[in-house]
């Protein structure tokens, strides 16, 4: 059922997508981590800008950021089980 699903039909071709979605989910879990740790938003979260002759300091941290973090540590983790059926695929695939 895995092979069918994953559309995939060499132990290579799911070791590939295997490492993609793992890849994914290390990704994701990561920037949901960061942003639900900062409280801030992704780009630049906490360093001060210069504008023209004055320092402008970050906002302050955010309850909606931290929701956010949470969502994208979620979505990571949808990434997780993939991986893991392909790496079983691949193996059931090497071993006959």
């Amino acid at each position: 059922m895995a092979v069918t699903l994953a559309a995939a039909d060499s132990p290579g071709e799911h070791l590939q997508l295997a490492a993609f979605t793992a890849a994914a989910a290390v990704v994701f879990i990561w920037m949901g981590r960061r942003q639900r740790r900062t409280g801030r938003g992704l780009i630049a979260p906490n360093e001060t800008m210069r504008t023209a002759d004055r320092l402008v300091s970050p906002p302050p941290p955010s309850r909606g950021y931290r929701t956010a973090g949470c969502a994208w540590i979620g979505f990571g983790s949808l990434f997780i089980l993939p991986a893991v059926f392909n790496v079983v695929a691949a193996i059931r695939g090497l071993i006959g």
